[in-house]
């Protein structure tokens, strides 16, 4: 614990001025008692030692950590807290939105670290099944809870000052992502057991800088393998993200089971330029000879929609 906590401060100091980074001062153990006393909980260790031992509120993804005062939403009660958050984390990755009055308004046994904008939150899991670990959430139920990938409180936050001091391209999808150099990801992407952590590394080379000139290549081999629809899309992604080589290779993606990841390969094929969304002439034809044998509309409606553009 020491030496991540040392870790944290030493990667803190290292962020450049720009980032304007200020946390507000460590809570007193005192501080800490009152507040698991008034909630009949104990905080999870890791997220303890930060506000003891770091700092509380302030610095952090999206909008900053919110402080002590706007952990717990008024509408919930005391034992709030106290209550189990149901939801078992990697069981599978959650689709489309929660079920009609499920997971609206609050949640039971989480506190809000992070406010996202309108009505996403991360919440830190205090009692239940995934204790510990962060969660996103939308308070309208517009989407299924998901987890991060990381363990505890401090290795979600390293990993935002990692993601930041190593100049990742877009921040934005920080809650999608995971921590690890492109062998490590591009190792967990190919082995791992869990959907959420292949699909987590996927995520993760959207954005990830300075990617080697292989890793088209294992992103493709990692498309060809892969069982799960959710992770197949995000590595289109990453694909698209990796420019025009990584485009190319999109269209191994038309022959996929699911329309839907078919549609997507088609839309991503295209290259945005100053004059705007553009169509290269290999992709094109590529895209012209897949339209004479696609039999569901869907798709050719995306296909058609890309082969319009000038």
């Amino acid at each position: 614990m020491n030496a991540r906590i040392t870790r944290i401060h030493t990667k803190f100091a290292a962020l450049p001025t720009t980032e304007k980074a200020v946390l507000g001062p460590p809570l007193t153990e005192a501080q800490l008692s009152d507040f698991e006393d008034s909630h009949s909980v104990r905080l999870p260790e890791e997220f303890r030692q930060f506000l003891t031992r770091i700092g509380h509120g302030g610095y952090g993804p999206t909008y900053g950590l919110l402080p002590m005062e706007q952990w717990v939403s008024r509408k919930g009660g005391k034992g709030q807290l106290a209550e189990s958050f149901p939801v078992v984390p990697d069981l599978d990755i959650p689709q489309g939105p929660a079920e009609q009055g499920e997971f609206t308004g609050s949640f039971p046994g989480t506190i809000a670290v992070v406010y996202r904008g309108c009505s996403d939150f991360t919440l830190l899991v205090v009692t239940g099944p995934g204790r510990g670990r962060l969660v996103e959430v939308n308070g309208e139920g517009f989407f299924a809870p998901r987890f991060h990938t990381d363990s505890d409180f401090l290795s979600w936050y390293e990993r935002w000052l990692d993601f930041v001091l190593t100049g990742h391209r877009d921040l934005t999808r920080f809650a999608d992502q995971m921590s690890g150099d492109e062998a490590q990801l591009v190792a967990t992407l190919l082995d791992d057991e869990l959907p959420t952590r292949r699909r987590a590394a996927a995520c993760t080379f959207i954005t990830h800088p300075d990617p080697s000139t292989d890793l088209p290549g294992a992103l493709l081999q990692a498309l060809t393998t892969e069982a799960h629809p959710a992770v197949r899309e995000a590595i289109l992604r990453a694909l698209a993200a990796q420019g025009e080589h990584g485009r190319d290779l999109l269209a191994r993606a038309l022959t996929d089971p699911i329309p839907g990841i078919r549609s997507l390969a088609a839309i991503l094929m295209t290259t945005r330029t100053p004059e705007g969304w553009r169509l290269l002439a290999q992709r094109r034809e590529v895209l012209s000879q897949h339209l004479a044998n696609e039999t569901d509309d869907s798709v050719r409606d995306s296909i058609e929609r890309a082969l319009n553009l000038m």
